[in-house]
């Protein structure tokens, strides 16, 4: 029975027992000390800072009063010293995670918050190799300036800044930075002041692989230009609600993925990636309500991708440009969402003569006066290639989208599987059993896409 019950867990290594209690928050890590001697100092060893101070914010327990969370905040940011630089330092910091939720005991006694940068800058050192802060307020609160000393973090990996609710956390134009190790940058709600920051920042990061950036409403309104200049970056993904009235441009040769969501902007231009296998584009107005975008400078950097899902809101192209699309030879995967013009849908499928799979997502064409004119001459890919149409449709459907469905289903001579959602839509039904077919494509109703009854 004494060796059952023997205290296996202790008797393991500082090494095993501290990359454990790293995959706590650290309060929790730090409880650990009272279990034993043996476990005084290991939750030192983590070489882990992670901390979530939500449980001493008063907007989350209307319960809680404002002097129990003032000496809530007091204790929460003591215990953040005593790790960074008092007697129970934790050295060196080699991950620093931290959600940091503003309360009202902070906009009263501490107005300009300088304990966050002071510890932001204690565990920018050498050593850091993951990044993640976050703040939230529900309340008018000045701009958090990070300190140089974080972009000089040579064996950073991973860096997160992220504002909710409020754009809070800002840096300067960087000129020196050095993150020679990093791969992942992900930007939520951050400020820039000047057009260069973001150019000399992804400089400054010889090996980056993946940038995630999702602007706040008053991040870039003074900056007529974003450059995306990387020669290692592989993930691309910006996400705007908010219209951004400036140009965007992308030379990135080895970028495999790019996510690019704008609801206004005057412009945008890629080089040509070879190495490009997916895109997706969900681009708004161009000025106000309706606007043109170059047809060349949006298209030719793309044209190498395998998939693409394509919305425009409210956006025209010109028809002449439309007739000088590139060939989208490697594309076998297409998804059109919100379309503004049907002879947008017609070009490229015609300059995608290896498409394979097409899918028209709901309300994919915006309500308006609309023609279908099918291309001339057949593209190539009905004849030998498409082999899956999906629509995922409104519950009815325009004249001039019962067309297209039905030119696709006459001309797709490898046609092999039409899918149309939702099942209850009875006159479009009628009509695809009603048509002739190329060849035997087999055609499925559904509620739900990819699944149904069929005919």
């Amino acid at each position: 029975m004494m060796d059952e019950e023997q205290d296996r867990i202790s008797n393991l290594s500082d090494d095993v027992l501290a990359h454990i209690l790293s995959f706590l928050e650290l309060r929790d890590a730090f409880k650990t000390m009272i279990l034993s001697k043996r476990w005084e100092k290991v939750w030192t060893l983590t070489h882990s800072i992670n901390l979530n101070n939500k449980s001493c914010v008063r907007r989350f327990d209307q319960r809680l009063s404002l002097d129990k969370e003032i000496r809530q905040r007091t204790t929460f940011i003591n215990f953040i010293n005593g790790v960074l630089f008092g007697d129970n330092m934790i050295f060196p910091v080699k991950a620093f995670t931290l959600s940091y939720y503003f309360g009202y005991a902070d906009f009263i006694r501490h107005r300009h918050s300088p304990y966050l940068i002071k510890w932001v800058d204690a565990v920018s050192t050498n050593d850091l190799e993951k990044f993640d802060f976050s703040i939230s307020i529900d309340c008018t609160f000045p701009v958090l300036n990070m300190p140089p000393t974080l972009f000089q973090c040579q064996n950073l990996v991973t860096l997160s800044l992220e504002s909710i609710n409020r754009v809070l956390i800002c840096f300067d134009v960087l000129e020196t930075a050095c993150l020679l190790s990093l791969k992942y940058l992900r930007l939520v709600k951050v400020r820039f002041e000047e057009e260069n920051t973001l150019k000399n920042l992804l400089s400054g990061c010889p090996v980056l692989e993946e940038l995630y950036m999702e602007p706040g409403d008053t991040g870039f309104k003074s900056i007529p230009h974003f450059y995306f200049i990387s020669p290692s970056l592989k993930i691309l993904r910006w996400k705007r609600e908010e219209g951004f009235r400036g140009y965007f441009v992308v030379k990135a040769p080895k970028l495999e993925h790019l996510h690019f969501v704008e609801h206004s902007m005057l412009g945008f231009s890629m080089s040509v990636s070879p190495s490009l296998v997916s895109v997706v584009m969900d681009i708004g107005s161009s000025f106000g309500h309706h606007g043109h975008i170059s047809v060349k400078k949006l298209f030719q950097g793309i044209s190498n991708a395998q998939k693409l899902e394509w919305s425009t809101h409210h956006t025209f192209m010109a028809k002449v440009e439309l007739d000088n699309l590139p060939e989208f030879c490697n594309l076998t995967h297409l998804k059109i969402g919100s379309c503004q013009d049907l002879y947008f849908v017609s070009s490229i499928i015609q300059h995608s003569p290896h498409l394979k799979h097409l899918i028209f997502d709901k309300d994919h064409f915006i309500s308006g006066p609309m023609t279908w004119s099918p291309p001339l001459p057949v593209p190539p890919c009905l004849v030998s290639h498409l082999e899956t149409v999906e629509i995922i449709a409104p519950e009815g459907q325009t004249s001039y989208e019962i067309e297209l469905i039905l030119y696709l289903l006459h001309k797709g001579k490898v046609l092999k599987k039409m899918i149309v959602t939702p099942f209850s839509c009875m006159d479009l039904r009628r009509k695809l059993w009603e048509s002739p077919k190329a060849g035997g494509c087999k055609i499925v109703f559904s509620d739900f896409p990819a699944g149904g009854t069929s005919r």
